[in-house]
């Protein structure tokens, strides 16, 4: 029967007999198949229950509770795959590399060159800038608000959800607002490269979407070094700590980094959150009279509904973890969306709870990643989502799904796993 899961000693007690090939397999059938990413939560369950870690064939070890995903995010002898290090294959069969072409980025480096290269963004791109922008961010989604009060309502991802975010991070990079409609889909094909589930065919898809982003960016890039502006790409361009740069790769790779994450998991933030507070209508009155609680809500979509369910790390060399010593290139299954949802830690987690955050004590959601990879746009993902959600509910009365619009009376997430997010969310608005 193989490998049992680690039993720890906090742990549920069902499902205790759980075999790593089982375990294995139904987190297999989670993200390959429709109903298994339709609602990934009862599997989660499952493989926490009995302690959430076993010996997996997609790595060295999968974890599937709070604590020990959080332990893997932080701990700073892990990190992303090296170029030499042979990687398990992925959950559709194939075998992953370390692409050089996106060596460059933040998302794929470790220290030093990780830190070095996130020093020099994040000086640009600061909580205190984003802010700033906030009276910005609320005008550019003024127009968007005013169509669809204008329609009853409509497709809240391609009318809102997507359009908002897009608008959001190409005014804070200088990034043209017209011309560009074919980038989006460009993005979002480019995120089958951290897809647990991407097949061949995907793949292919991102690397020739990739080819093309990348010249869009590369002619931008040379723009701005002949227009200088005061938007953020411009500041990258001319950012400096101690005589150091960023090269024209680095800066090429990042801003695309840094333009794909500013719209691709904020307007998946968006739609989950709307349909949660949808199905939960006495939660979204709770929020509607008392706004002050608008940042717990949004802490609270990002735990109930992650638009980030999995991440991975690697061992960068020997380390003493969980109880043994693991070699260098060991692989780590972070299933970050299963961690927010453990019963050790968040009572109750299958309900939504809008004031959930508001008490100190409780522990912050893995959705923005921990350590050094921290998602350097959290700040500017929650300050749109509160944003966004405050906008909505001084606009309309009323927010309802409208079912008539709807494939089998119900929302459909789309076809990846690792970035959750629905294919359309119709809804029908009431003016206030």
């Amino acid at each position: 029967m193989g490998q049992t899961v680690h039993m720890s000693t906090d742990a549920a007690p069902t499902d205790a007999t759980l075999t790593a090939e089982e375990a294995d397999g139904l987190l297999a059938s989670t993200v390959l198949t429709d109903d298994g990413r339709q609602d990934p939560y009862s599997s989660y369950a499952r493989l926490r229950a009995g302690g959430g870690r076993w010996a997996t064939a997609f790595g060295d070890l999968g974890l599937a509770g709070y604590h020990d995903c959080m332990e893997v995010l932080r701990h700073p002898r892990l990190g992303r795959p090296e170029p030499d290090m042979e990687l398990p294959a992925g959950m559709s069969g194939r075998a992953r590399e370390v692409d050089g072409d996106r060596a460059a980025s933040m998302l794929f480096l470790n220290p030093p060159d990780h830190t070095r290269i996130r020093g020099l963004v994040s000086r640009a791109f600061t909580p205190k800038r984003v802010e700033a922008l906030r009276p910005q961010i609320a005008a550019l989604l003024e127009p968007v608000l005013e169509r669809f009060a204008e329609e009853g309502g409509g497709d809240v991802m391609a009318e809102l959800a997507m359009p908002f975010p897009v608008a959001v991070i190409s005014e804070l990079l200088g990034v043209p607002k017209d011309g560009n409609e074919h980038v989006q889909p460009l993005v979002r094909d480019v995120t089958a490269f951290i897809d647990a589930a991407a097949d061949d065919a995907a793949l292919l898809r991102a690397e020739r979407s990739g080819e093309q982003l990348l010249a869009y960016f590369s002619d931008l890039i040379e723009a701005k070094r002949a227009h200088p502006d005061d938007r953020l790409l411009s500041a990258l361009i001319e950012v400096e700590e101690a005589g150091d740069r960023l090269n024209h790769e680095e800066l090429l790779s990042n801003t695309l980094l840094l333009y794909a994450a500013g719209f691709e998991t904020t307007s998946n933030l968006i739609g989950n959150g709307l349909r949660l507070l949808m199905v939960n209508p006495d939660e979204m009155a709770r929020l509607r009279a008392d706004r002050s609680l608008l940042p717990s809500a949004i802490w609270e979509i990002l735990r109930a509904d992650s638009p980030v369910q999995l991440n991975n790390r690697v061992a960068l060399e020997d380390v003493e973890l969980f109880g043994r010593t693991w070699p260098r290139g060991a692989s780590f299954i972070v299933l970050q969306g299963s961690g927010n949802h453990d019963e050790r830690v968040y009572p109750d987690p299958s309900r939504y709870d809008v004031g959930r955050f508001t008490s100190p004590d409780a522990p912050p959601p893995l959705s923005f990643g921990w350590g050094a990879h921290h998602c350097l746009g959290a700040h500017l993902a929650r300050a749109e989502g509160e944003i966004a959600f405050g906008a909505m509910l001084d606009a309309f009365a009323s927010i309802e799904l409208d079912v008539d619009a709807l494939v089998d009376g119900r929302p459909h997430y789309r076809p990846s796993f690792t970035l959750r997010g629905l294919d359309s969310l119709p809804v029908v608005v009431g003016p206030v």
